[in-house]
């Protein structure tokens, strides 16, 4: 916090009045008082902060300029990922390191660490397999299809690498009604692990 010195009076940037205070605060090149000082938002007084932000000759907090003008947004909170944040990135979305946990248990996942995805939303291995076994169970109808996992089925995992199937999707014939689709998948179906 710069002192005024005696030479000329300081005018504030928010209220235009002059600085009489001991101290002042200085953001954006302007000079404020303590108490004026705040985020044009959400009127959060920034004099305690670290940060502040400016654009368009507004001053802003964190929160608001990154819910306001941040290009990237994380896909669980939905607030602003800053340019130097590290982050997850699973298909096409962005996720601080915070958030990329599983949807069901909150298990923290890092690079490496197998997970599956229904739309926007991350689960740990054995969550996914639940899920998805559920899943194909009440589309299926068939009782013997969880028996033994979600390797079995062929469940898409992904550990962060080389996530990009190569290659073209073959075709290939249901084993019918009535047959062993766990058997049938586990023999027919690349190991995606």
């Amino acid at each position: 916090m710069p002192s005024i010195s005696g030479d000329r009076p300081a005018l504030c940037a928010g209220c235009g009045g002059k600085i009489s205070d001991r101290y002042y605060l200085l953001a954006v090149d302007k000079q404020w008082h303590m108490r004026c000082l705040k985020c044009c938002e959400c009127k959060l007084a920034l004099e305690s902060e670290l940060t502040c932000f400016a654009k368009d000759g507004s001053i802003y907090c964190k929160e608001d300029y990154y819910r306001r003008f941040s290009v990237q947004r994380c896909a669980r909170c939905h607030l602003g990922i800053s340019a130097s944040e590290m982050v997850m990135r699973a298909r096409d979305l962005v996720y601080h390191l915070n958030c990329f946990t599983c949807t069901t248990c909150n298990k923290m996942l890092a690079t490496g660490d197998h997970f599956g995805m229904k739309d926007t939303l991350v689960y740990c291995r054995i969550h996914f397999e639940t899920l998805v076994q559920g899943d194909f169970q009440a589309h299926f109808n068939h009782t013997d299809v969880g028996s033994k996992g979600g390797a079995a089925l062929g469940l898409p995992f992904y550990n962060g690498l080389n996530t990009v199937p190569k290659g073209r999707p073959r075709k290939r014939k249901s084993p019918g009604p009535g047959g062993d689709l766990a058997a049938y998948n586990a023999v027919n179906l690349p190991n995606i692990l």
